[in-house]
This record gives structure tokens, C-alpha cells and sequence, in this order.
């Protein structure tokens, strides 16, 4: 079948039958004809082995509409946080803990990675092994080398390591599943961290990250050390609202450290004495404030993860037909993070107010998580935790309490800018571990609530119980 097209996503789409494409024909798609090529060069492949596993790829819409939603883009880091820090996962994580504990301790013993960050990981990752991915790895990847351009060299290259590692380990290439970006087993790993940092930690002879949790343990330990885990340094400080206008121009949601201690310092922040003058850390700013703070620019709003066009309409008091007639916005309501909005003039408070409704944009959650409760309105953690903060109720786990100080590595110095609209920024110093797990997952939501979650599960099994919003 030849069959040509210059808008590869929509030659994809046009092919779709009941969601799949039917036996892929190298042929037809020279970026996976180009793996194929490369494998049978370098001597792993023949022809016809090719052939058989490229006939039984199908590519999938639900992994490409997957790619288009992940969860740290759509939510808000309340919601996303909300989606991990739950009481089952910890008690779980502390069942685990339990259940492991020999290789969890050797592991930390080995490698100086804390088993809390461990455990946390194959939590948040597969909720402790119950959840490895539900896509066949094969189709996952064919779908994303040939229909998500953006990335599709990337994927490629996973493809070819993919078969390489089923090829090495006498895998069934076409079976195996995993998450839509390929990835799998207990820790996730994708082939190319596989076929690099995995290692047989219960000494039998083989490498199993799918069906071997004590090869997982030792194999996300071995990741942390080889990308920058630092033994005993700590990860980031407790969050504060509070922190001075000259460190608050340094905050971002990236998640590098790039700024020195003696900087920080210099510019207002009341950081730990013994942190090094020289160490650099990151000014990461959570629920950032969506206003922008230009008097000039006062009828913009800057469009933030987790966003809809009507939630921001009701939060800013502005008719929500106005906010989508005068910014074109299509009839779906789509809008992307960082989109500049312009606001009506007239307020809603002139006009009758709209009705409210839960938000309905689609979001992509782990196969675990009850897909019934994304759409409902979910106030940010922060917001919870600095309300309920004078209520005399438990302390929460990272809760924020701005009149006080929780850690030495705060600075309360001086407030930051505030506003009237939209959730209060949250401020911390990330050190170098906290960069250490964004290695693991780029996303600064989820190495935050990988370290939120090992600090619950430790806390719980230290202590019996521990209080989460």
C-alpha cells in the first residue's frame, strides 16, 4: 500500500479503524522502515522478523490523545498532588515498605538513596505494581514515532531500543504492555532506562523490572545515584507564602537549580547556615499567580495549567460569553497554558451572573485514579491548607502556615506581591535531589509529589499515622 500525505497527524487520524490502524507495512512509514533498517544493520534483526512484529503494530488514537493530556499539564499542582497523596497510597506505601524491607534497606545501604524515595516512586509510578500500563509497548510506540511529530525522533529511538531489549531478554514484542509513552513495569522505565540502569538486585540471573520488584528497588536506586542523587542532602524546604519581592523575581516552575545560596541570601532569603554559599538551588513557585502584574497590561490574564475558559470568567467576574466571544475561542473551549486572554471590559457584576458549572475539559489521570472526580472544581491545596490553618485542627503534611516559621530554609523575611484574584503563590528551595527526581519525570508537580508522598509513608510508618489535605 503506498500512500502518501504532507499532514502525517491527519493521514493517521483518516486511517483510523475503531480507534486502531490495521498491520503496519514498513513501507508505508519510512521513520519506523528507518528503525527497522538500523536494527537489521547492526545485526539484531533479520527482515522477516521485522516484518512479523511491525504486522501486529497497531496505531492507536488513545495513546495519541494521552501524549496531547498528560496529567502535570492539565492540573493544577492541588489537583495533581490530590491525585497521589491519598490515605490508601500511603498506607499501601507503608505495606510495601514493609513487605521489602530487606531490599529497601540494602538499597539504600548500596546506593544512598533514601527507601522512602524508592517506594515513593513505585507509587506513584504503578501504585505499588497493581497498575504497569494497559497499552501494548509496541503499539504505544509506533503510534508516537508516526503520528506525535513533535517527539517522533525520540520515540524512534526508544522503538529501536525497545526491540533491542525483547531481543537481549527473549521477549514477546508484540505483547508486552506498558504506559502510553512505553514505559513499564513496577518502576516505569522506559526501554532506553532500562537497557541502561536496570540491575538484577535479587542476583537470579536475569533483569526483570515487570515482574521482579526487588529488581525495581535496585534498579530506581541505580537511576538516582547515576543521575545526580546526592546521599544525605536534602530535597527542598517547607513552603512559605512569604518571601522577599527580590527572591521572587527569581521564581519559576523550572527545574534547575541555578542560583546560589550567597545570591539568594544577598536578595533576602533566610536560608539554613549550613547550606554552602556556592550550592545553587532553585526559587520554585507553585500555583503561580495568573494576573499579570503590568498596571499597563491589567485586561490580560495569563492562562495557567488547569484552566477553563469559564472558571476563569467566574473567578475573575467576567461574563464567560464575552471572555470566548472577544478571545475567538472555539466552540470547544480550547485554551492552552500561557495563552495570553484579553478581559471584557464591562464586569460581570453589571450583567447577570452565569450559572456555575464543574469544569469539563478531558484530562489524563493514571489508570488508578477515579476518572469520575477530574472534572469536578478542586480548590488548590494551598488555599485549604492557609484557611484551615487557624482552625486548631491537625498539622498537615507541608501545610502552609505563613505567621510561623516551619523550617530554617524559609525565608518570611518579606512578603511577596499579592493579589486579589486567583490562589496565592507558594514558594521553596529546591536543592539538587529535588532536581535528582525531575530527572525521573521532568515535571516539577510530580518530583513534588514524589517527595510528598515519601515524606507521608515515612511519617506513618514512623509514627502510626499522618494528616494530609
Amino acid at each position: 500500500m503506498i500512500f502518501k500525505c504532507a499532514l502525517p497527524i491527519f493521514c493517521c487520524l483518516t486511517l483510523l479503524i475503531n480507534g486502531s490502524i490495521q498491520a503496519i507495512e514498513l513501507t508505508d512509514h519510512p521513520k519506523v522502515k528507518a528503525v527497522a533498517d538500523k536494527l537489521i544493520s547492526d545485526g539484531h534483526y533479520s527482515q522477516s522478523e521485522l516484518d512479523t512484529i511491525f504486522s501486529a503494530a497497531k496505531v492507536q488514537q488513545s495513546v495519541l490523545d494521552a501524549m496531547m493530556n498528560p496529567a502535570e499539564y492539565k492540573f493544577t499542582w492541588g489537583k495533581y498532588r490530590k491525585l497521589f497523596l491519598k490515605q490508601d497510597r500511603i498506607d499501601q506505601g507503608v505495606e510495601f515498605w514493609q513487605q521489602h524491607q530487606r531490599f529497601l534497606e540494602r538499597a539504600e545501604s548500596e546506593y544512598g538513596v533514601p527507601a522512602e524515595i524508592i517506594v515513593a516512586i513505585i507509587g506513584v509510578e504503578s501504585k505499588y505494581g497493581k497498575y504497569k500500563g494497559k497499552h501494548k509497548v509496541l503499539d504505544s510506540l509506533v503510534s508516537l514515532v508516526t503520528g506525535f511529530p513533535r517527539r517522533s525522533q525520540f520515540f524512534a529511538g526508544e522503538l529501536e531500543e525497545f526491540l533491542i531489549l525483547t531481543k537481549e531478554n527473549n521477549l514477546d514484542a508484540t505483547n508486552i504492555l506498558g504506559s502510553y509513552a512505553g514505559a513499564v513495569g513496577y518502576p516505569q522505565f522506559i526501554s532506553s532506562s532500562y537497557r541502561n540502569y536496570a540491575v538484577d538486585f535479587n542476583a537470579d540471573g536475569s533483569t526483570d523490572l515487570i515482574g521482579q520488584v526487588e529488581d525495581a528497588i535496585g534498579s530506581i536506586a541505580n537511576y538516582f545515584i547515576e543521575n545526580g542523587w546526592k546521599t544525605g542532602e536534602p530535597v527542598t524546604s517547607q513552603p512559605t507564602t512569604v518571601v522577599s519581592n527580590k527572591v521572587a523575581e527569581l521564581a519559576s516552575r523550572k527545574r534547575k537549580v541555578r542560583h546560589t545560596a550567597a545570591e539568594l541570601r544577598a536578595r533576602g532569603a533566610n536560608l539554613n547556615a549550613d547550606i554552602d554559599g556556592n550550592e545553587k538551588l532553585g526559587v520554585l513557585m507553585m500555583d503561580a499567580s495568573e494576573i499579570v502584574r503590568d498596571e499597563k497590561k491589567s485586561n490580560q490574564y495569563i492562562v495557567r495549567a488547569g484552566d477553563t475558559v469559564c472558571q476563569i470568567a467566574e473567578r475573575l467576574n467576567v461574563p464567560c460569553g464575552r471572555l470566548i466571544k472577544l478571545n475567538n475561542i472555539n466552540s470547544k473551549g480550547d485554551i492552552f497554558r500561557g495563552q495570553s486572554l484579553t478581559l471584557p471590559v464591562k464586569r460581570a457584576d453589571q450583567v447577570k451572573p452565569p450559572k456555575k458549572k464543574a469544569a469539563t475539559e478531558l484530562v489524563t489521570a493514571p489508570a488508578d485514579v477515579d476518572k469520575s472526580k477530574l472534572n469536578q472544581p478542586t480548590e488548590s491545596k494551598w488555599q485549604v491548607a492557609a484557611q484551615g490553618a487557624k482552625k486548631g485542627g491537625g498539622k498537615t503534611l507541608s501545610s502552609v502556615e505563613p505567621e510561623q516559621k516551619t523550617n530554617t530554609n524559609q525565608s518570611d523575611d518579606y512578603p511577596a506581591n499579592k493579589l486579589d484574584d486567583g490562589p496565592q503563590p507558594v514558594y521553596f528551595y529546591t536543592h539538587r535531589n529535588f532536581y535528582a527526581i525531575t530527572q525521573y519525570n521532568h515535571s516539577v508537580l510530580y518530583a513534588m509529589a514524589v517527595y510528598d508522598l515519601s515524606q507521608a509513608i515515612a511519617q506513618q510508618r514512623k509514627s502510626g499515622f499522618v494528616t494530609i489535605k
